[in-house]
């Protein structure tokens, strides 16, 4: 009998073994960095997502990998940025800090339209619906592509504080996944793909707690806010409160009402807040040159559309050149306006660049992003 128990109990070990119930653990395996959530399974098959703007769906396979910490994440980021600059058509790789991911674009077409305008890589904020983890899913299938980049500030449960939102997004930046925040709304004007006439004012307690996460942490983070006279004390009163905070304030070269951006209207308003505030950045306006805003009046005052083709004015090409590192690129691209990228790019690349020497042309490019997002200088 006891003989017989033993045999039984040999063939149910042989049984479990060969089914793999008690195979033996890889000792060999990557080791998961507990920062960098790990890819499900189905998030490696082909992504088939449908563009909002029409554009032919393009099927790409993605190539998850697992990035032991950030330091392996940055080569990966720098390889990009050189392999441009060795082979690329466009001399000048550019990151794009500005881009509002939709789940109805084609994850395939974005990267066809970065790859044919030499944008290295791009901050992809996703919007609340979505959440943060979107940014790091996309990234983690395309780490050579997307930087890590928290949730935008601009749907209902940003405009409503909702509590659990915030202090969600107070986790995400102090938990070391991201390399930036998203664009918060202060005061924002209805547009051509949105009607939001908002203002959550920059000294409010939903605000102070983006700007405090970033002046804790480093991490950089983007602002709308329509330069009117009588918004700028809020802005002022919150970069002094929060030096080490690094805030990109959007749209330079950008009035849409001289009336009430009377300080707007030349670019001397933006000297003098460079000079007080060295921690304020700024990216510079997406609109075309002559591009009208709803109130009727030109947009993108920095153009002197007088001759064709148009031209950087004197006086904000000056205002640049004069802090070089303090302005960035982005596209401003969301699901409305996904069919305008290629014209907005080809706007930095005609217009913008080839104004400045060639060293100021790579920082606002590439290396004060970089700089931004990395807390360090480029090194080629």
């Amino acid at each position: 009998m006891k003989k017989h128990f033993i045999f039984l109990v040999l063939v149910l070990i042989i049984s479990l073994y060969s089914t793999g119930c008690m195979a033996p653990q890889n000792s060999g395996s990557v080791m998961q960095n507990p920062q960098i959530p790990s890819v499900p399974p189905n998030d490696s098959q082909i992504i088939t997502n449908t563009s909002g703007s029409g554009v032919p769906l393009t099927q790409i396979t993605a190539l998850p990998v697992n990035l032991t910490d950030k330091n392996e994440q940055i080569k990966t980021f720098a390889e990009s940025i050189r392999k441009i600059k060795k082979t690329g058509i466009h001399n000048i790789p550019i990151i794009d800090v500005e881009f509002h991911w939709d789940k109805d674009m084609d994850i395939g077409k974005i990267i066809d339209n970065m790859d044919r305008n030499g944008v290295a890589l791009t901050w992809l904020g996703p919007n609340e619906q979505q959440g943060s983890e979107e940014s790091l899913r996309l990234n983690k299938l395309y780490p050579d592509k997307f930087v890590p980049t928290t949730v935008h500030g601009d749907g209902p449960l940003w405009h409503g504080s909702d509590m659990n939102f915030l202090d969600k997004l107070n986790r995400e930046v102090r938990s070391g996944d991201y390399f930036a925040m998203g664009e918060f709304e202060a005061r924002h004007y209805p547009s051509s793909t949105n009607n939001r006439d908002v203002h959550m004012p920059l000294d409010s307690n939903t605000f102070e707690l983006v700007f405090k996460a970033s002046n804790d942490t480093g991490v950089p983070f983007l602002i709308h806010h329509e330069a009117e006279d009588a918004m700028l004390p809020e802005l002022e009163k919150t970069l002094t409160k929060y030096p080490k905070a690094k805030v990109v304030w959007c749209h330079f070269g950008r009035n849409r009402n001289p009336v009430t951006w009377s300080k707007f209207t030349t670019p001397d308003a933006a000297r003098e807040l460079l000079i007080k505030y060295p921690n304020l950045y700024f990216d510079i306006v997406q609109s075309q040159p002559g591009s009208k805003y709803q109130t009727g009046y030109v947009d993108a005052i920095m153009y002197d559309t007088t001759q064709s083709p148009s031209t950087l004015k004197p006086e904000w090409k000056k205002v640049i050149e004069e802090f070089p590192d303090r302005f960035v690129l982005g596209s401003d691209i969301n699901g409305g306006r996904f069919g305008s990228y290629d014209q907005v790019l080809n706007t930095f690349r005609q217009i913008i660049l080839p104004a400045m020497p060639n060293d100021v042309a790579e920082k606002i490019a590439y290396k004060n992003a970089w700089n931004l997002m990395t807390g360090e200088d480029w090194k080629d």
